[in-house]
C-alpha cells in the first residue's frame, strides 16, 4: 500500500512539475521590445461643426512619469486643434444666421501614425485636417522624434557627429531627387530647400524622411513632399548609438 502510494506521488510530480517549473521561457520576438501604441477615439456633429480625433496612448513604458508626461503632450496638442477650430465654426455659424448665409459645417480631423518603433527610438506623426469652406480642406503634419531611453525628443542634429556633414549630403540628395521630378514641385524649389532651416523629420525602417508643408516647394496637388534619404547614404556621419540601431540592425 505504502509502495504504491510512493508510485502514485512520483506519477503526479513527473506529470504536474514540468509545466510549470520546468517550462521554456516564451521566445520574445522583436515587436516585443517596441513601445506599446493604443489609440483614443473621439468624434462629434453638430450643425456647424464636425471632428473625429485619434489620440495615441503610450504603455510598457519604465518611467511612468515620462509617459504620463508623452501622453499628456499629444492629447493636449490634439484637443487644442480641435477646440480652437470648433470656436471658429461657432463663431462662423452665427454670423451666417444672422446675415442669412448658407451654412457649410467646419470639419476638423487628427489621426496619427508611427513610423518607427524599435527601442530606444519612437518616431511618429500627427495629421491635422481642417476644411473651413472653398475647394479643398488644409492638412499639416507634425512629426516627432524619441529616444525612450534618455526620454527626450531627438531633433535631427541629435542623430548625428559633430561637425559632420549630414546636412549637406541631405540637401544634395533632395535636390537630385527633385531635379528628377521638376514638373511636380515649384520653380524656385531647389533654393527653398538649400535655404530652409530646421528640417522637419521622421523615421522609417530603412529612411530617414525629410518633409516639407503643403505650398512650400510644390502645388496643393503634390500633398506634402516627403523625401527618403537612404541611411547607408548618411552612415559615417551618424552617431555610433544610432547607427547600430538603423543599419547594423
Amino acid at each position: 500500500m505504502k509502495l504504491r502510494y510512493i508510485v502514485l506521488i512520483a506519477y503526479l510530480f513527473i506529470a504536474i512539475v514540468p509545466n510549470y517549473v520546468f517550462a521554456e521561457h516564451p521566445v520574445v520576438s522583436p515587436s516585443a521590445e517596441a513601445v506599446k501604441v493604443e489609440t483614443e477615439k473621439k468624434e462629434g456633429k453638430t450643425e456647424y461643426f464636425e471632428y473625429q480625433v485619434s489620440i495615441p496612448e503610450f504603455h510598457t513604458l519604465k518611467n511612468a512619469a515620462f509617459e504620463k508626461k508623452l501622453n499628456l503632450y499629444y492629447k493636449t496638442n490634439i484637443l487644442i486643434f480641435k477646440k480652437k477650430l470648433e470656436k471658429e465654426a461657432k463663431k462662423y455659424y452665427d454670423d451666417a444666421k444672422q446675415s442669412s448665409l448658407s451654412i457649410h459645417p467646419y470639419v476638423a480631423n487628427a489621426d496619427y501614425k508611427v513610423t518607427y518603433n524599435k527601442k530606444p527610438l519612437l518616431s511618429l506623426y500627427v495629421n491635422y485636417y481642417q476644411y473651413t469652406g472653398g475647394a479643398h480642406g488644409m492638412y499639416e503634419w507634425k512629426a516627432n522624434t524619441f529616444d525612450m531611453k534618455l526620454e527626450k525628443e531627438l531633433a535631427l542634429t541629435d542623430l548625428f557627429k559633430e561637425n559632420s556633414s549630414y546636412e549637406e549630403k541631405i540637401r544634395e540628395e533632395i535636390t537630385r531627387q527633385i531635379q528628377q521630378n521638376k514638373d511636380t514641385f515649384f520653380p524656385d524649389a531647389i533654393e527653398q530647400i538649400q535655404q530652409a532651416k530646421n528640417l522637419k523629420y521622421f523615421l522609417e525602417p530603412e529612411h530617414l524622411i525629410i518633409y516639407f508643408p503643403l505650398y512650400e516647394i510644390a502645388p496643393y496637388s503634390s500633398g506634402i513632399p516627403q523625401f527618403r534619404i537612404p541611411y547607408t547614404l548618411l552612415q559615417d556621419d551618424l552617431k555610433d548609438e544610432y547607427r547600430n540601431i538603423l543599419i547594423d540592425k
